[in-house]
């Protein structure tokens, strides 16, 4: 395969910097949007060239893409962590919708010639979860953060419909093992560190709530099978993939699982902590891991306690 010259948004996130150091190892031309590059930011993902943009200001973000020239682009930037969007849900609005629009807008308009696929992200907490999840079930945003993802879905579908812009649709499960990035504010990553440092009582949610948790390398194989079916001319644009294991554990049920790896005998509280609302059961259905399979050749490598124990080693290495 050619040398592919790809642009990432959210380039310095969870899934952005994995993606990015797999692509950068293969030799492809990558492009990281940031809005900064200076004091206050962790490591950036090496062998990306950065192009400095907020996705808020559509100048910087059309500059980024005159610039970058994309031929693959992986639209991951978000504002994510949902028990933050209730206090800010006009931010939430701005960075993932107003910012969707702005990007798609100026890759419509200067690089239509070039592009052969735009991945955007999309989430499962857009739908009603009474069922397992294809990425198709009724739509039933539950929060702020909720709401604003469904729009960014919603248009750059449009976008495809209207334009024919090369769109996909990746809707991810939960995703877990973000040590590199050292993020401690998602379930897992939470269980684990306060385990591993020795915390006696770790205060928690709701024990009931059921997840298909996905490890990172999974998640960004995803990605890259979405670019390789696109380059190999699989009809796959205006279409939604939804990506997890199809296996449901309870948040109990997974952290007592996390203690058990760990050996530690810490005593979990649980509903210590409240959302407004959340999803009781996100599952992906088995058939949306087979229709990725037959149409993109992907599948999920790591069953939960192997990507737990991944996960727990490289958490020992970060807190040492």
């Amino acid at each position: 395969m050619a040398q592919m010259r790809i642009l990432i948004t959210g380039v310095t996130g969870f899934i952005g910097s994995a993606l990015a150091e797999r692509l950068t190892e293969a030799g492809e031309e990558v492009y990281g949007l940031v809005r900064f590059v200076g004091q206050g930011r962790g490591p950036l993902p090496r062998g990306v060239e950065y192009i400095t943009a907020d996705l808020t200001d559509y100048f910087s973000v059309e500059r980024a893409v005159k610039l970058a020239r994309p031929e693959a682009v992986f639209h991951l930037a978000a504002l994510s962590p949902v028990s933050e969007s209730y206090f800010q849900p006009v931010a939430y609005a701005e960075a993932n919708y107003i910012g969707t629009i702005h990007l798609l807008e100026a890759l419509r308009r200067h690089a239509r010639e070039s592009l052969r696929v735009i991945a955007v992200a999309g989430t499962t907490e857009l739908f009603d979860a009474s069922e397992d999840l294809d990425g198709y079930n009724e739509l039933k945003p539950e929060s702020p953060y909720a709401v604003s993802k469904t729009a960014e879905v919603l248009y750059a579908e449009y976008m495809y419909r209207a334009y024919g812009l090369p769109v996909v649709v990746a809707i991810p499960t939960n995703t877990y093992g973000r040590a590199p990035v050292r993020q401690r504010n998602f379930f897992i990553e939470k269980v684990i560190t306060e385990l591993l440092m020795g915390k006696q009582d770790v205060y928690l949610g709701n024990p009931d709530a059921v997840r298909d948790w996905m490890f990172r390398e999974d998640h960004v194989d995803a990605y890259l099978a979405i670019m390789r079916a696109a380059l190999n001319g699989k009809d796959i644009f205006g279409r939604r993939f939804a990506f997890g294991t199809g296996e449901g554990r309870t948040t109990r049920e997974t952290a007592e699982l996390i203690r058990r790896l760990i050996g530690s005998s810490a005593v979990l509280h649980w509903n210590a902590l409240q959302r407004p609302i959340e999803t009781a059961r996100i599952v992906i259905s088995r058939e949306a891991i087979r229709k990725a399979e037959g149409m993109l050749g992907w599948s999920p490598r790591h069953g939960l306690v192997e990507g737990l124990m991944k996960a727990i080693e490289e958490w020992r290495e970060v807190l040492r």
